[in-house]
């Protein structure tokens, strides 16, 4: 089993609409556009996205966040799709900053 986990800070994602559009998926895009709260959906992206970079032992580099996509379950629990592959994972948010937290089982 392997973890990657990834701290954001929260304000560093105010006003920051070029880079959703770099990172975020389709599907992510458009729930990003309708957040009330932007900064963090964004951050909490990030987040999980660099959580699983780290997981898997990737160079961010070497992969297009706008293909890995987090989803959400009924429950509002989250999930990751990529590759064809889904990942566990969890969020936390507490004042300014954002964790997150990816498991390869």
């Amino acid at each position: 089993m392997k973890v990657g986990v990834d701290l954001t800070f929260i304000p560093r994602f105010k006003d920051k609409v070029a880079l959703a559009r770099k990172i975020l998926s389709p599907l992510e895009l458009k729930e990003y556009e309708n957040s009330f709260n932007k900064e963090e959906y964004l951050a909490s992206r990030f987040a999980l996205k660099e959580a699983l970079i780290k997981c898997l032992e990737l160079s961010i580099l070497s992969v297009n966040l706008n293909e890995i996509i987090v989803k959400k379950k009924e429950s509002g629990a989250v999930y990751i799709e990529y590759q064809n592959k889904v990942f566990s994972c969890s969020l936390s948010h507490e004042n300014e900053y954002c964790l997150g937290v990816v498991v390869d089982e």
